[in-house]
């Protein structure tokens, strides 16, 4: 019975989020670090230093199949943004470990 209602929420969740992706980020090469697309009189900061390292996993996939790709952005502000990038890489794996769950209490449960 819980799994009957399990399921159509994770669904929703996941069309929600897709959807949202798809929109938020029209393009692939504003997803990702690209090289050169940094100035050091507007070096990526904090904020960046997360949203690069939330996708450094997805980075280093992309990288196999994009030459003009980066994980990680230079020049940037120093010790703010590699602050911010090492909280990103530490957020972007619960997701994973979220994921990991979910399937296997799924796969428990049917």
């Amino acid at each position: 019975m819980k799994t009957a209602k399990l399921i159509p929420v994770l669904l929703f969740f996941t069309i929600v989020i897709g959807t949202l992706g798809v929109f938020v980020v029209p393009d692939t090469a504003e997803a990702f670090v690209q090289k050169y697309a940094y100035s050091e009189y507007d070096p990526p900061g904090f904020f960046s230093g997360i949203w690069h390292g939330l996708l450094a996993p997805y980075s280093l996939i992309a990288r196999w199949f994009m030459d003009d790709g980066a994980m990680y952005a230079v020049p940037n502000t120093g010790w703010f943004y590699d602050a911010g990038f090492l909280i990103g890489i530490v957020g972007s794996i619960p997701i994973g470990w979220a994921a990991a769950i979910l399937s296997t209490i799924g796969h428990i449960l049917s």
